[in-house]
């Protein structure tokens, strides 16, 4: 009893335990404040390449950005998305290059690194600058932010601030261009076919309703027949005005023009504009900047290439780290290695005209431009099979299952989804014949708030939505095949030809030849389930699966309200 009182009247080993205590406590603030003004403030900067080791005489690839914001929208890219693509560039070799070295590569011939990329961001969001700028740092790697000048007189705070680009500009790891003075739209008719007057971004509700328009600067102001509104004189002053009002913007807030131009609407000049406003374009672009890039949709600019005239790809929301990789395969036939996520999952398939990745619960498969992309699975030689799971992919493409497909690929059945419409075909010694007529896609059932389905719901909260989402079921056993969609049963015991034996499944993603502009195409699949069925001998046997297992989901789960909890923090202080 007297020792245990003696250990309480111990004030001088409470003391040393505070200080303990407190020298910890102090750590761990310092840390937490290194991180904070890491973030926030330029302590790095950015290590220029030795040009003495480039040889590269041959061209280089420019990507251009929208906006990027931390989870990502139709319109903004998420971070983790970007950092995805970022690092597979990093690991194929690719170096940014300056504005610098591109006017050094026409004008002076001098070469490039092997893998040289134009890196550059869209639109001047300060979200932007917030998400990207720890990219650039990691990967070391330098980029154009573009701008909207009279954004730079608004003190609009969705935008960077003059004060914030000078910043950027001297950490290095940023240059500076320019989308134009403003972002107003003229000649506008909506999707009811009603004619617009000219109307500011912030205007405009949404795209969506909008049926066509043009930029400010890229066609002579029109009325509700299009028959132009102005004549030649006024167009001119118009757009000469716009130009002269944006070079005193930059050189009064910033004391500079920025190098670079990407002119909204991009493709225009030199092919569709009205002659007469290429002109007056041409004439003022050259005047104001060191280089244009006129054209969106290539992604390398070879040494062939003209300075006013440059070319990059804009990379869409919806595009997978190799849809990226793709389109730089396709246009510059380099070499490319896709990434493949988990690889005891990807070993057990065998890609055709393709790439896939395998992360979490999901499979993206990726088809080469123009070609109809495949995945096998190499253990499936079965004839009664059943797959479960969820399907997506944009409208610009095809997702499919093939069941029973032979090795040739001369004989399978195939379930389609093309344009919101279930197709099913059949394929026998080569000849393709259509079983079933196209059918729509029932929308999804609301699911009931019972305790099972909230149950349900808190399970798979953690999931990303796929991109037009499907659910399905499909059962082929002996010779005929039902399909459950969307918690509907769409196709009941449809006969399939006999002359189709024992084949392996095989996931599909295909471009669509028509309008589109993408030949590749991501198709998605998760929550997948394949299993064999059972006969008189043999028990349901599961060939493969994806589904997020329970011991993970609650790791997932745990994980996630971590990050919603630090989301919370970031927005509100």
């Amino acid at each position: 009893m007297k020792r245990k009182s003696n250990e309480i009247l111990d004030y001088e080993k409470k003391n040393r335990r505070k200080v303990r205590r407190s020298i910890f406590q102090l750590g761990i603030l310092l840390v937490i404040v290194f991180l904070v003004f890491q973030t926030f403030v330029e302590i790095n900067h950015y290590d220029a390449s030795n040009t003495k080791d480039w040889k590269n005489k041959r061209g280089f690839i420019a990507l251009s950005y929208p906006g990027v914001s931390r989870d990502g929208s139709d319109s903004l890219f998420a971070k983790k998305q970007l950092q995805r693509q970022l690092e597979a560039l990093t690991n194929q070799g690719y170096e940014t290059i300056s504005q610098q070295d591109i006017l050094d590569f026409y004008n002076d011939k001098k070469p490039l690194p092997e893998k040289a990329l134009f890196l550059a961001f869209e639109d001047g969001r300060t979200d932007t600058s917030v998400f990207v700028n720890p990219l650039l740092k990691k990967y070391n790697y330098k980029a154009t932010l573009l701008s909207f000048a009279n954004k730079l007189d608004e003190n609009d705070k969705r935008f960077l601030q003059p004060s914030h680009l000078k910043q950027m500009k001297k950490s290095g790891f940023w240059e500076l261009g320019s989308n134009g003075n403003r972002l107003t739209y003229i000649n506008i008719f909506n999707k009811e076919g009603t004619f617009l007057n000219i109307r500011d971004d912030e205007e405009v509700l949404s795209k969506d309703e909008i049926d066509s328009y043009n930029h400010f600067s890229m066609d002579f102001i029109r009325d509700q027949y299009l028959i132009p509104s102005e004549n030649r004189v006024e167009m001119e002053k118009r757009i000469t005005n716009d130009y002269q009002e944006m070079r005193d913007v930059y050189q009064r807030k910033l004391g500079a023009m920025p190098g670079v131009y990407m002119i909204m609407h991009a493709n225009g000049l030199y092919n569709s504009a009205n002659k007469l406003v290429t002109e007056v374009n041409d004439k003022e672009i050259r005047k104001t900047f060191n280089m244009h890039f006129n054209q969106e949709g290539d992604a390398y600019n070879t040494k062939e290439k003209e300075l006013y005239n440059l070319t990059r790809v804009q990379p869409k929301t919806s595009w997978s780290t190799n849809h990226l990789l793709m389109k730089i395969l396709s246009d510059t036939n380099q070499e490319v290695a896709f990434v493949r996520g988990n690889e005891n999952q990807a070993k057990q398939w065998k890609e055709i005209e393709s790439a896939a990745e395998f992360r979490d619960n999901t499979i993206t498969l990726t088809s080469k431009a123009r070609k109809h992309g495949k995945l096998v699975l190499t253990e499936s030689t079965n004839k009664d099979i059943q797959f479960t799971g969820k399907v997506g992919g944009t409208a610009e493409g095809q997702q499919s299952i093939y069941l029973r497909r032979s090795n040739n690929g001369d004989s399978y059945i195939k379930v389609s989804f093309e344009n919101d419409h279930l197709v099913i075909e059949e394929k026998v010694a080569g000849q393709l014949k259509e079983l079933l007529e196209t059918k729509p896609i029932p929308k999804a059932t609301m699911e009931q708030t019972t305790d099972q389905t909230a149950s349900q719901k808190e399970d798979k909260v953690q999931h990303e939505k796929l991109l037009n989402e499907k659910n399905i079921k499909i059962v082929l056993q002996d010779h005929k095949l039902n399909i459950k969609l969307n918690d509907k049963n769409i196709v009941n015991n449809l006969v399939v030809n006999q002359g189709i034996g024992a084949g392996k499944l095989a996931l599909g993603s295909t471009w669509v030849p028509g309008d589109f502009n993408d030949p590749i195409h991501d198709a998605q699949f998760s929550d997948v389930t394949i299993a064999s069925l059972p006969d008189s001998d043999v028990v349901q046997t599961t060939l493969f699966t994806n589904e997020i297992q329970k011991p993970q989901q609650l790791m997932y789960t745990f994980v996630g309200s971590i990050k919603s909890a630090m989301n919370w923090v970031v927005d509100n202080f």
